[in-house]
């Protein structure tokens, strides 16, 4: 929905900062990079840490992303255009996250977007995040569709993967996919930038098994 990596990486480096961590940016894709703040913070402070100071530090880390990213903030290019065409349709949309509640709702909420989905699924919400399918299969039951009729709209390798992990046909948005992960979507039905040139027409050829 948004391009927003660079301002979730330099948040951790200035949280490692201040914690006097050395963070390499061999140390972010090995540590950080495309995983949960339940996963990252074990990574950087120690495998002992407690669920109650995950929780203080993915709190001052969102802190820092919010507050950077906010007066610059803006939805991927044709996002609410084509939101807009499949509501008008009748067809039901979903968003699920590998981020935190805060973050879901400061974006959804922040751009307006959240009268289009009928359900919204966060890290919160399920055992394990991308790549696992878990988050999938939950937007898919909420919205009463069977996985092989949802297709699925994903900007990173661990989302691909999820895709790919439940069966479910996914469009590449790859305007802000770091680009050693492009790699990963080999098996997308479409590699668009962003959003300005899909409609309608483009979801139903990607579910029917076209791709272009």
């Amino acid at each position: 929905m948004v391009n927003n990596s660079a301002y979730h990486r330099n948040a951790w480096f200035e949280l490692c900062r201040r914690y006097g961590i050395e963070l390499t940016t061999a140390d972010y894709y090995e540590k950080i990079h495309a995983r949960s703040n339940d996963k990252i913070v074990p990574n950087l402070f120690g495998k002992e840490v407690d669920d109650a100071f995950i929780r203080r530090i993915q709190h001052e880390k969102e802190t820092l992303y919010q507050d950077s990213f906010r007066p610059v903030m803006c939805e991927t290019a044709g996002l609410t255009a084509l939101l807009t065409e499949l509501h008008n349709a009748g067809i039901p949309c979903a968003a699920a996250s590998n981020s935190p509640k805060t973050n879901v709702d400061f974006v959804l909420d922040g751009l307006n977007l959240r009268r289009f989905f009928k359900t919204i699924i966060d890290r919160e919400q399920v055992a394990v995040g991308k790549p696992n399918p878990e988050m999938l299969f939950q937007s898919a039951a909420a919205m009463g569709l069977p996985q092989q009729r949802c297709l699925v709209f994903e900007d990173s390798a661990s989302g691909f993967a999820a895709a790919r992990n439940a069966g479910m046909p996914y469009i590449a948005i790859i305007g802000g996919t770091d680009p050693s992960e492009l790699h990963e979507a080999y098996d997308a039905k479409m590699h668009c930038v962003d959003f300005t040139r899909l409609t309608i027409h483009d979801v139903a050829k990607c579910l029917n098994g076209q791709s272009r």
